[in-house]
């Protein structure tokens, strides 16, 4: 499959079989996500496979499918690590960075982690909308810890629709930004 191919197929997978999803397959997932771009390398990820601890996550989401997956990957942010790298930054406001990059960064291991999963047969979902509190506190982050994602992983139990986006067109601005027409 090519990257395109990747890019145009992924969907947003929220009903999974029983099939389990190795230990391997999870290590080589998070591999990927440790490839993407970063600042400084602030993600934490948290490998939750047991009911329990999906569940909670689940009831943190406030969404039941998340603990039918096999896997459940808790993607964290280590906040205070631009705080500690502030030389590094001497040269920028560090505390706007800390509200920036911490998400960038996490977000683009995400998109890695989930399009690579779609290369192995795998689906997932990016879960945005928890309690971050709960979360935290589910998978013993420490106080410097975000929560910024929950991504379910496992075999996909029915054929995904076809993705539809809007026009590019009416998306895409040159030199300076232009409305929408209605």
């Amino acid at each position: 499959m090519t990257l395109e191919q990747i890019i145009k197929t992924r969907r947003s997978v929220r009903s999974y079989t029983d099939e389990s999803v190795s230990k391997e397959d999870v290590l080589k997932l998070l591999d990927m996500a440790r490839w993407a771009p970063h600042a400084l390398e602030s993600w934490r990820f948290v490998v939750v496979r047991e009911a329990e601890g999906k569940d909670l996550l689940a009831k943190a989401a406030r969404q039941d499918f998340i603990a039918t997956a096999p896997v459940i990957i808790v993607v964290g942010a280590y906040v205070d690590v631009f705080a500690e790298y502030h030389s590094v930054w001497h040269r920028w406001d560090a505390y706007k960075f800390r509200g920036l990059f911490y998400i960038q960064t996490t977000a683009a291991a995400i998109q890695n982690l989930m399009l690579s999963a779609v290369e192995m047969g795998l689906g997932t979902c990016w879960i945005g909308s928890f309690n971050e509190g709960d979360v935290a506190k589910a998978v013993g982050f420490p106080a410097g810890v975000r929560p910024v994602a929950l991504v379910p992983v496992g075999h996909p139990d029915k054929t995904q629709k076809k993705a539809e986006r809007v026009p590019l067109e009416t998306i895409v601005s040159w030199e300076k930004y232009t409305p929408v027409p209605e």
